[in-house]
């Protein structure tokens, strides 16, 4: 018989404690619906009207008080139904006058890179 030799006994394999998911996945959740929230927001809303307030106020901060801002206003068309009279001051246009011409289209000159005329 052989002598018997002790072997170390192994002990049972215990899993490391690693730390806990959830908060950092609750958190970066959280961020991320913020994230998508404020990206829809900007998606869906129209825009600011504040690049004319910024043109305004650089205007308002270069001119002196009291000077005159000129405003354009928008041209609305209206169609008066028979018996109706324009308001005083309104420009009456001739529903039966002919259209004003259209401007020629554009003439299209090709040249090379040396700038001699390509004939079409």
């Amino acid at each position: 018989m052989e002598p018997l030799v002790s072997r170390p006994v192994a002990k049972p394999h215990v899993p490391k404690a690693r730390p806990d998911a959830r908060p950092m996945r609750l958190a970066l959740s959280a961020g991320g619906l913020a994230a998508l929230s404020a990206l829809a927001a900007a998606i869906v809303l129209p825009p600011s009207p504040s690049l004319q307030a910024t043109v305004d106020a650089q205007q308002a901060a270069t001119d002196p008080p009291g000077t005159p801002i000129a405003v354009q206003q928008p041209i609305k068309y209206v169609q008066l139904l028979p018996g109706q009279t324009a308001p005083a001051g309104a420009t009456v246009i001739d529903a039966a006058a002919p259209t004003p011409m259209k401007a020629p289209k554009p003439r299209v000159i090709k040249t090379t890179q040396s700038g001699k005329v390509v004939k079409p």
